[in-house]
């Protein structure tokens, strides 16, 4: 009797760059600055994508008998033969791995010009009235765009985010953010829906799973929201794959990241992007995703392209500006209000604000808690685990150092 087929997952490194441009692929070792280059294959590089599909989580699963396999059997040996890539057995038995990919992060990746532009990015907090109370929403809340209820009960007046609307509507390409809160709690937020609907200003709105319930979704266009999901799940997502919501996924750790594979996988979730969130405790999973240590640099990664660093650390907070529900105005959510709304002109807001990022885009490693690092000067731009106060203790052992 003949045996059936071998079946095998494929996956790069964590630490392999791929860069795929028409039917041409390049893959760059990060630790050595090795690369393999492979032009004019378009079966390599429509495996490099199918790899890339933010679903696949990083792995593809190919047959021995598949056309692709004969065809790139040479390939992928290649990719593993330098360490670049893994080939494993797939069985039933064993667990599909998980590899994140660049493509997995929310990046803000501009070139350094770009950045000393004025912000196209608003999150207005409209709120910060919810009827949960989530052990993690503070920490949340200071390292993506969350729902936050700190502080005492407060609404945005709906004049002032009209004199915002009116303001911002000038410039191209203009994103507001709006985050509560739960947003539904706002006594006005139909009338703010409406208005941010007319206006031609692009807006999306990030909700917490478990505040959508069913008058969000009739409220709100999917095509305009973004689903914040954590885990462990404790409520379950009753949302159709074809609506059109964008899915951010909080993970802490590898279980987490396994079990948004499988949220992705069972519900066939298309557009989604994964916030990878440091609560102190998960270090061993930040060192692999997140920071780029001394083994890092050893191998040359500072000599990437500026566009490419960038890409690899993340630079949340570069020019994105907040407005809380009370109208102070801060240029990252951990950080204290440069102006109030209510308060100050708006030339006084904008003169504020732009000098909060123009000081943020200047500060130096010096100042921060790698300051006594050797490769400190060489190294990426800031991010915020990097300040010299982070916003809890940090627990990262040979960081900096």
């Amino acid at each position: 009797m003949k045996n059936a087929p071998a079946t095998y997952w494929f996956s790069l490194k964590p630490y392999v760059y791929p860069v795929v441009k028409d039917t041409n692929v390049l893959l760059l070792n990060t630790r050595d600055m090795n690369a393999i280059i492979s032009n004019n294959d378009p079966t390599v590089s429509g495996l490099i994508r199918e790899l890339l599909i933010p679903a696949a989580f990083g792995v593809v699963e190919i047959s021995e008998e598949s056309e692709t396999y004969r065809k790139e059997k040479a390939f992928i040996e290649k990719v593993c033969s330098h360490h670049m890539g893994t080939l494993s057995m797939a069985a039933k038995s064993m667990e599909r791995p998980v590899v994140l990919t660049p493509y997995h992060y929310r990046m803000h990746s501009v070139t350094k010009g770009e950045i000393r532009k004025s912000g196209n990015n608003l999150t207005l907090f409209i709120d910060n009235e919810c009827s949960l109370d989530c052990t993690l929403c503070p920490v949340y809340f200071r390292q993506f765009k969350c729902c936050n209820k700190q502080g005492d009960t407060s609404f945005m007046d709906t004049r002032l985010i009209r004199d915002i609307l009116e303001d911002v509507s000038k410039y191209e390409s203009f994103i507001i953010n709006v985050c509560g809160g739960d947003i539904t709690l706002h006594p006005d937020i139909e009338d703010i829906v409406a208005m941010l609907k007319a206006s031609p200003v692009k807006s999306r709105y990030h909700v917490y799973y478990k505040n959508l319930d069913s008058n969000t979704k009739k409220m709100l266009d999917p095509k305009d929201t973004v689903v914040i999901v954590d885990f462990p799940m404790d409520k379950k997502l009753s949302i159709n794959p074809g609506d059109g919501y964008t899915f951010n996924f909080v993970i802490k750790n590898r279980e987490e990241l396994e079990a948004c594979r499988q949220c992705v996988k069972v519900l066939g979730i298309e557009m989604f992007y994964i916030s990878i969130v440091d609560t102190g405790n998960y270090t061993g999973f930040l060192k692999e995703n997140i920071f780029l240590l001394q083994d890092d640099f050893s191998c040359g990664a500072a000599s990437l392209p500026y566009r490419e660093r960038i890409r690899i650390v993340n630079n949340h907070y570069f020019y994105r500006t907040f407005v809380l529900p009370n109208g102070d105005v801060c240029g990252s959510p951990e950080g204290s209000p440069v102006a109030n709304l209510y308060r100050n002109p708006i030339s006084f807001v904008k003169d504020s604000i732009n000098n909060f990022h123009t000081s943020l885009w200047d500060k130096s490693r010096d100042n921060a808690i790698c300051s006594n690092c050797i490769f400190h000067y060489i190294c990426p731009l800031l991010s915020r685990y990097d300040f010299s106060e982070p916003f809890f203790e940090l627990k990262i052992e040979n960081h900096g150092t």
